[in-house]
């Protein structure tokens, strides 16, 4: 289910899936690797282009990974990059971080990178996480805090940007400082 209250800010242009297929497991999810093992069961929140999900298919063999994204549009590209790769044992859902499709308990781990800045409810999400996560399990979620941006030197035009680009996320129905407010 698409939620009508929130647009996707960064839209899927080119120049952000390019920027998106860069990540890995590895470089992204790096936090998480020492909590997966072959035969666990894992959810993956917002999946993007699919090229972390293809990562923990790969680890979790013969375990299994579930990949939902917002819309069909966008997990048609992580369909593609995890057919590209081989990988058998991940299926897709469209699916709202809101509102799982999942039962209590499903999963092993559930992961979301770069979510919850997009959702106007990050502590709803992560209590929707939390609640398809075994006892025991692991909800893991990496994310940015548009307000630590910084660069040197000082640019009056990438402040500008900045201050634009959280307005405009607020607008959309996001949250861009999502990630200062993660151990809270």
């Amino acid at each position: 289910m698409s939620r009508p209250d929130v647009t996707y800010t960064h839209g899927h242009h080119e120049s952000v899936l390019r920027s998106h297929r860069w990540r890995t497991a590895e470089n992204s999810a790096a936090y998480l690797l020492p909590f997966i093992q072959p035969g666990v069961d894992i959810l993956d929140v917002g999946c993007g282009p699919g090229t972390i999900t293809a990562d923990l298919a790969v680890l979790v063999e013969p375990g299994h990974v579930s990949a939902v994204e917002v819309s069909a549009e966008a997990l048609a590209l992580a369909k593609l990059e995890v057919a590209a790769q081989g990988r058998a044992n991940v299926t897709f859902a469209v699916a709202d971080v809101h509102d799982l499709p999942f039962e209590d308990g499903a999963f092993d781990v559930v992961h979301a990178h770069q979510l919850l800045q997009h959702v106007g409810d990050p502590v709803a999400a992560l209590r929707e996480m939390r609640r398809v996560c075994k006892t025991g399990g692991i909800v893991a979620a990496r994310d940015s805090d548009y307000g630590a941006f910084t660069w040197y030197p000082t640019n009056p035009a990438l402040d500008n940007w900045l201050a634009l680009y959280r307005r405009i996320a607020r607008i959309n129905g996001g949250e861009p400082d999502a990630g200062r407010r993660l151990m809270s």
